[in-house]
């Protein structure tokens, strides 16, 4: 029998090896960062798989279909509430013997008058009569600016009503000579 010298009968022993700590330090990462990897991968596999089992589905019977999107209908204040009043757009530059407009934003249903002053001058245009708002509180006006307007600054005033409370609202615009465009 062939025997290696100091070893008993029985127990074998390998060499020891000297391990380089920076490879031992790679091998742990390495097996940390795999095991890591394993349970990460294993627990998204059974969280697919549960949430399948669970997840309800609709078919399409059961969800109606529409062609059209869901109609708003705006809220009308009480007869009495507060007036406001808004500017929402107003045509400025403008010629004279030009047509130009404004819509100002206020209480639905409320009566709205309109005064246009150029200057010391104050429009008797046919389009600057007393309207109600629309259900969404908007109110529009189109007149045509007078001819012998003056150039400069004009001031259109709208005031709103209801029973008991008004709003006011100014819309500033200038009246200036426009060249045609070629």
């Amino acid at each position: 029998m062939l025997r290696l010298k100091n070893s008993k009968p029985g127990k074998f022993k390998p060499p020891k090896r000297a391990q380089n700590p920076v490879v031992k330090f790679i091998r742990n990462t390495v097996i940390s960062v795999t095991v890591l990897l394993v349970l990460f991968i294993g627990g998204a596999i059974l969280y697919t798989w549960y949430m399948g089992q669970h997840a309800t589905t609709e078919t399409a019977a059961s969800a109606p279909v529409t062609d059209s999107h869901p109609i708003l209908h705006p809220t009308q204040p009480k007869p009495d509430a507060v007036v406001g009043a808004a500017v929402q757009f107003i045509t400025s530059p403008v010629a004279p013997g030009s047509n130009m407009s404004m819509t100002i934003h206020t209480n639905p249903a409320a009566k709205c008058t309109i005064a246009v002053q150029y200057g010391d001058t104050k429009s008797k245009d046919s389009g600057l009569m007393a309207k109600v708002a629309d259900e969404y509180g908007l109110v529009s006006w189109t007149w045509t600016v007078d001819q012998a307007a003056p150039l400069g600054k004009g001031v259109a005033t709208a005031t709103c009503a209801n029973i008991k409370n008004s709003g006011m609202v100014e819309g500033n615009f200038v009246i200036a000579k426009t060249t045609a465009a070629n």
